[in-house]
């Protein structure tokens, strides 16, 4: 099966970078990688479900000698990213049947995008394919289940709920990692707390398209959250200032190099 199950980026494509949290800089799970590899030959890097290029942009520039490729099934997203950078690989392609040889890459990334796969198994059991032995996995995402409390759940709950439909817990991500064959495998958590101005962050929720969590809920309840939101902004006795926390997960998966 192909696409998001969770929303259609072909729409929203030509809006996605113009939102400042699209820009990326290097990734420095990639800077740990390159300091730990033992090969010093040519570079390969794929990010799976790379959306606008943004990440493999930003990574070309610390390694301009690397064969790089993006794959994502929106052809809107994907004709964003060659016209920044046509001297990248783009491919549309589902993220469980990438039509690349196996054992072509030294490291892929996917990042905050493992929620949308419709096959999950099946893009685990890709990227293990893809990657030459001795090469990494990495992958970035939301823990739904050790968040609850984020301000986006708080408001609108019905988020909460299609996320605990689509978000793998970590250690159901490890385990099929561990079947598929990588090792070895660490998950690290990162528990990110904040106050949030009521106020400013209402004008960040309603570009709502900067948020998958507000584009997967149905109009209905994202009108009813922006409501709520404005009355307890409105209420003198709701405190301007509150507490916001999301964990995010990054896992790191290797292949065995015998």
């Amino acid at each position: 099966m192909l696409g998001s199950q969770r929303l259609d980026y072909d729409v929203i494509a030509e809006l996605y970078d113009t939102h400042p949290l699209r820009a990326k800089d290097a990734d420095p799970e990639l800077a740990i990688f390159l300091a730990a590899r033992a090969n010093s030959g040519a570079l390969a890097l794929l990010d799976i479900a790379c959306g606008t290029g943004n990440q493999l942009i930003a990574n070309h520039r610390t390694v301009p000698d690397a064969w790089l490729v993006g794959i994502d099934h929106s052809l809107g997203m994907l004709r964003q990213a060659r016209h920044k950078a046509p001297a990248i690989g783009w491919v549309r392609a589902d993220a469980a049947s990438i039509p690349l040889a196996g054992s072509s890459f030294d490291y892929i990334s996917c990042q905050f995008a493992f929620h949308h796969f419709q096959d999950k198994p099946g893009m685990l059991g890709e990227a293990f394919r893809l990657l030459h032995p001795g090469g990494r996995l990495v992958l970035h995402n939301l823990c739904p289940e050790e968040c609850p409390d984020w301000l986006y759940y708080r408001y609108f709950p019905e988020a909460w709920t299609i996320d605990q439909r689509h978000f793998w817990p970590a250690d159901k991500i490890q385990s099929r990692m561990c079947e598929v064959g990588f090792a070895p495998i660490v998950a690290e958590r990162k528990h990110l707390r904040r106050d949030r101005n009521l106020v400013e962050w209402i004008e960040t929720v309603r570009e709502r398209r900067t948020c998958s969590q507000l584009l997967a809920i149905s109009d209905a309840s994202y009108t009813t959250g922006i409501e709520w939101l404005e009355r307890d902004i409105a209420d003198l006795e709701v405190p301007p200032m509150a507490a916001d926390h999301r964990c995010i997960v990054t896992i790191r998966a290797a292949k065995p190099d015998h």
